[in-house]
């Protein structure tokens, strides 16, 4: 099973690459790519097509659709990924939990995704998809559409409840993610367990 990190988003809210920010001097997708690898084997990093990155013990899955979001994003890794199930997770999430991954990969059965559902709403950057999902994601790009809901509309989805990750992850830190300054500041406090 390969885990699909996705670092072309546009870095809008941040101003700058949410992928380059550092972390106990580590890059933020070196971090995700460095713990993954021992969870799941292959770490594929989905890029758009200009986008200068450069991971350890990753392999680059260029954008076939430009412009149109994470879900191109996936349909990237997953074009490019030698496991039919592959744990998908945004660049910005520096406190994801390799175990929780684990947790969620196992529950993938005959389904194409594991999605969280959390009280504020579905989590579907941090989830599994298998590349059954290939075909569905390419009807929803083709057809304009990049919301995870209009493919997971198309997909035999697994839903778990946050009451069931508060058992692998109390405190719902595996999600918390790095979209702006502000997030980020807190982020690196966090980090030095100053919050």
């Amino acid at each position: 099973m390969a885990t699909i990190i996705l670092a072309g988003g546009l870095s809008l809210r941040m101003g700058r690459d949410k992928a380059r920010l550092l972390i106990d001097e580590t890059s933020l997708i070196q971090l995700l790519a460095s713990r993954f690898a021992g969870a799941f084997g292959d770490v594929l990093v989905a890029a758009h097509y200009d986008q200068d990155v450069q991971v350890e013990n990753a392999q680059i899955a260029r954008d076939i659709y430009h412009g149109v979001g994470p879900l191109g994003g996936m349909h990237a890794g997953l074009s490019a990924s030698p496991d039919d199930a592959n744990f998908v997770l945004a660049c910005d999430m520096p406190f994801a939990d390799v175990q929780l991954a684990q947790y969620l990969m196992s529950l993938t059965g005959d389904y194409d995704a594991v999605v969280p559902s959390l009280n504020e709403g579905l989590e579907p950057l941090f989830a599994v998809y298998r590349k059954s999902c290939l075909p569905a994601i390419e009807t929803v790009l083709l057809a304009g559409r990049f919301r995870f809901k209009d493919l997971l509309d198309r997909v035999s989805v697994n839903y778990v409840t946050q009451d069931d990750i508060r058992l692998h992850d109390p405190d719902l830190r595996g999600f918390i993610n790095v979209n702006s300054p502000e997030d980020y500041e807190k982020a690196l406090k966090l980090n030095e367990g100053k919050e």
